[in-house]
């Protein structure tokens, strides 16, 4: 039996950028954890998981706490950089999401983006996936920690300037700290998590689907999301 995502008349629908639309966290992460251990420490995935849609976290204040040492904080850090780059320019979009952005466009919604990663980024990725337009809105954090997730200010301000009510909203997140941002603003909430976040604790969100692939969107409008 079909289950309707969302509550009410829908009239925007919010992304999540960074591991909801596409997904470079595997590669961020074993750049650090390689970084750590040529520096003699280890980076668990456990660890980092709980750092996942956070900003301002200080790496290496955890890696000297592990360590016991210190560590040339700019010169590592400028090396892990190096490391992701060419590791990030071969990814793209998370498998379905084409087919979501292009019901949601039909259905003549508007969408947008709420991250807590800064603009530039968001301008640099979403063209290397070519989804760099088309979008209504885009909100960050831009390295404001009190605007960041989990905090509902950015998503607030999302439906502010689209001129509709939370109800009328429905945010795709993939993280704890992106669903407690969208539930907190009053959004209809759907977790859609990837590999690094599929052992997180996401019941607070409305709905969890393992993958874009999985709803089948057989018709959208206000009202009208429905998976298979």
């Amino acid at each position: 039996m079909d289950q309707a995502i969302g509550h009410g008349d829908i009239k925007a629908v919010l992304f999540d950028f960074d591991g909801t639309l596409w997904d470079p966290e595997p590669h961020i992460f074993s750049s650090y954890a390689e970084a750590f251990a040529e520096n003699g420490s280890t980076l668990l995935l456990e660890d980092w998981s709980e750092l996942i849609g956070t900003v301002g976290v200080d790496l290496w204040a955890h890696f000297e706490a592990l360590s016991g040492g210190t560590v040339h904080r700019s010169q590592v850090e400028d090396g892990v950089q190096q490391r992701i780059a060419p590791l990030l320019a071969g990814v793209t979009l998370r498998p379905g999401v084409r087919r979501i952005l292009d019901a949601v466009d039909a259905a003549s919604l508007p969408r947008g983006i709420v991250s807590n990663s800064d603009q530039s980024w968001i301008r640099h990725y979403s063209r290397q996936c070519g989804i760099d337009g088309g979008w209504a809105i885009v909100h960050c954090a831009d390295g404001d920690r009190s605007l960041a997730k989990p905090a509902p200010i950015l998503y607030r301000r999302a439906i502010a300037d689209l001129g509709i009510d939370a109800g009328d909203a429905i945010a795709f997140e993939d993280s704890p700290t992106g669903v407690r941002a969208a539930t907190a603003a009053g959004i209809y909430c759907i977790a859609v998590p990837n590999v690094m976040t599929a052992a997180l604790d996401l019941r607070a969100a409305d709905l969890r689907v393992d993958s874009f692939e999985e709803i089948e969107w057989q018709r959208l409008a206000p009202g009208a999301l429905l998976p298979s």
